[in-house]
């Protein structure tokens, strides 16, 4: 009787179901007038091909601010929860300034143009993307080494794992400063909160926007509210 031996070879495969943790540098530096942002954090992405959780915290900063004599002091933070994504819904849910009112935000697709350059982020290698996103221009870098199509903020729905963003006018940047597995739970805490979408925001921060800058309790008395972070806020100038 012939015996017929099977073989098997056991190769290991990398799961994209399980959990990444990517740690990115970010800042905004935008100082090209009074209503810009200036901030400096970490973010914390953990997130699988199906669904992310993002934390943030503030880093020590004690700086003046370019071209200005003002300065900017900030105190370090531990991280805290800063938004949920469910990325096959394309569905990005974070708090507002508005307590009663939380973002469901699914208007916020980035066309993106894929081209051929390339560069390595953490022995990764990555191609670059460019696209607009609410008032800025950005180009990415992404691995599809990490077939995950998320990355940080809204900036998702490449082959691959975003690394870094730079908006081309220079005010906005994530960079990844490392990569690893991770058995953090993911979840979603808004199931149960009230939304508003992205229009709808926009129109409340416009009415908040002009009440406060247009408020003087005194003759020496000014308030300066943001009128853009990474995106621009208002529907329009006036």
């Amino acid at each position: 009787m012939k015996k017929i031996f099977y073989l098997l070879f056991f190769i290991p495969i990398f799961n994209f179901s399980q959990n990444f943790e990517v740690v990115y540098n970010f800042s905004i530096t935008d100082n090209k007038d009074a209503y810009g942002v200036f901030g400096f954090s970490k973010l914390k992405l953990i997130t699988n091909s199906v669904e992310s959780n993002c934390y943030g915290k503030n880093i020590d900063t004690l700086l003046v601010i370019p071209n200005t004599d003002i300065t900017h002091e900030q105190t370090a933070t531990n991280y805290s929860l800063s938004n949920y994504k469910n990325i096959t819904e394309s569905t990005y849910y974070t708090r507002t300034l508005f307590k009663e009112n939380y973002l469901k935000d699914a208007e916020y697709a980035i066309n993106w143009k894929i081209n051929d350059n390339k560069k390595v982020i953490l022995d990764y290698e990555c191609q670059e993307a460019t696209g607009s996103y609410r008032g800025r221009d950005y180009k990415v870098y992404f691995t599809s080494q990490i077939p995950i199509q998320n990355g940080p903020d809204r900036f998702d729905n490449l082959p691959g794992l975003v690394l870094e963003v730079v908006s081309l006018d220079g005010y906005v940047r994530y960079s990844a400063i490392s990569v690893a597995k991770s058995s953090e739970k993911i979840y979603n805490p808004y199931l149960e909160k009230k939304f508003i979408t992205w229009e709808e925001f926009k129109i409340m921060y416009e009415k908040y926007f002009y009440k406060m800058i247009n408020y003087k309790p005194d003759e020496y008395t000014t308030y300066v509210v943001p009128n853009r972070g990474v995106e621009l806020y208002l529907l329009k100038e006036k």
